[in-house]
């Protein structure tokens, strides 16, 4: 009797000690993870949990789009066409008559980023000098690879100038109504004004032989897409100023025809460069 219970209690323990005690272990911890996920039911802690010892990561503080928000955004969209212009000049797909004018857009396009730092740090921020990183990741980056692989890159480049012209207008025409200086209101009209003149230079080059000066919203005998499906620039695109968003295609087709599409929009929470953001 004595040599049976001892051999009993040693399978036991043989059984216990493995997988017994891995099954065991395994329950256990699948409750408590169960216990840590319901803990909100027994009033514990809400927050989410932690795995490791990673430390936790900075708090941002909270972005307000006030005047100098306002400013920033749109002194680091003046940076980030300038960029553009330059990327596209130096590809050569510009020609000698177009290179002049887009040369002075450049230099616009500096002067009006070095007014809003003065008037950012007059209003007691600081100037940003350097491009807008979303609108570099989102739609600069994209929008230059697929002309580089274009079956046109003329005409991309000619397409991409006046959207990105045209969005920076419609950008200031956006942010005035939210910015409360007088001045400031005055300062976004007057560098909105210039990005339209020379959206509207680049239509009357583009299609105004063919299509005109007015758009589809202003002139219901015209077309908003030539032939192959791009969007035509007009030099008067509708009677009011616009905010809405700019559709761009570019670059060759792939095996279903289709280009590269995005829309570009006017700035919101994932552009703005609050008082706290440095380059």
């Amino acid at each position: 009797m004595t040599s049976d219970s001892s051999t009993t209690e040693t399978v036991a323990a043989e059984g216990l000690s493995r997988r017994s005690l891995l099954r065991t272990g395994g329950l256990t911890l699948g409750i408590g993870a169960f216990l840590s996920a319901c803990a909100a039911d027994f009033g514990g802690d809400t927050a989410a949990g932690r795995v490791g010892l990673a430390g936790r990561p900075a708090e941002l503080p909270e972005g307000t789009l006030n005047d100098t928000a306002i400013i920033r955004t749109m002194q680091s969209l003046e940076h980030s066409i300038v960029a553009l212009l330059s990327e596209l000049k130096s590809s050569g797909n510009y020609s000698p008559a177009q290179t002049t004018y887009i040369d002075r857009f450049s230099a616009d396009h500096v002067a009006a980023a070095s007014t809003l730092g003065e008037h950012a740090i007059a209003a007691g921020s600081s100037s940003y000098d350097c491009e807008n990183v979303w609108v570099r990741d989102r739609y600069l980056n994209p929008v230059i690879s697929a002309i580089s692989n274009s079956d046109n890159a003329a005409r991309d480049t000619r397409l991409a100038t006046h959207a990105f012209e045209s969005i920076l207008a419609h950008s200031y025409q956006h942010l005035v109504t939210h910015a409360t200086t007088p001045s400031l209101r005055r300062a976004l009209m007057e560098l909105g004004a210039h990005a339209s003149r020379r959206s509207a230079l680049l239509a009357v080059q583009s299609s105004r032989e063919t299509y005109g000066y007015l758009g589809a919203s202003a002139n219901a005998d015209v077309p908003e897409t030539d032939a192959d499906g791009f969007p035509i620039p007009y030099a008067i695109p509708a009677p009011f100023g616009q905010v809405g968003q700019i559709q761009l295609i570019v670059g060759a087709p792939d095996a279903d025809g289709a280009r590269y599409s995005t829309a570009l929009q006017t700035p919101a929470e994932n552009t703005f460069v609050y008082d706290y953001m440095s380059c």
